[in-house]
């Protein structure tokens, strides 16, 4: 039996971020059941209907992507008490036009971190309130918001083993959400 194709969407841009590290981290991590991927959204064009007839090519990159995928996580940093702007983005350009989401019906994990103790709490619940309005299933419990982000990786940027711990759980908690929404 194949692995599910897991997209991961880093919500931090840069090269070096947070956000990519754990996401990085998540790979080794991962049952047997799942194959871990980024789904890249920095080259995407802002959403815009008038783009719509050209259908530039990253959007349709980003649509097929996310079409061929059985699940989906979302490792984010928190921005300003909300969804980071390319993330924000990613699901409009995905989820449009009228008719066409393709983000409908898949099963999803929200990781959030932030530099401070709240571990991007109020990121999170923007970008599930968001996940929500195109129809994705995003894992109830538990909920991942990993505070002081910097503290959890070791001088060589290797998440620590309590966090790797912690996520490898979470993502066994993940594989049997996707089981209720992926057909084998």
């Amino acid at each position: 039996m194949n692995p599910w194709r897991v997209s991961v969407v880093i919500g931090s841009l840069r090269r070096e971020s947070m956000s990519r590290r754990i996401a990085d981290a998540l790979v080794p991590l991962a049952p047997p059941a799942m194959a871990l991927q980024e789904l890249a959204i920095g080259d995407l064009p802002l959403y815009n209907g008038d783009l719509e007839p050209e259908l530039p090519a990253p959007w349709r990159r980003l649509r097929d992507a996310v079409r061929a995928s059985d699940a989906l996580i979302f490792v984010c940093p928190e921005y300003n008490r909300s969804i980071p702007g390319a993330v924000k983005n990613a699901v409009d350009v995905a989820s449009k036009p009228t008719g066409q989401n393709c983000w409908a019906g898949k099963p999803a994990l929200v990781i959030t971190q932030s530099t401070g103790p709240l571990g991007g709490l109020a990121g999170s619940y923007a970008t599930k309130q968001v996940l929500a309005a195109v129809n994705v299933a995003t894992l109830p419990l538990p909920e991942v918001y990993l505070s002081r982000i910097a503290t959890l990786f070791d001088g060589e940027g290797r998440l620590l083993p309590d966090t790797q711990e912690h996520l490898r759980d979470v993502l066994a908690s993940f594989e049997t959400w996707c089981a209720r929404f992926i057909a084998r």
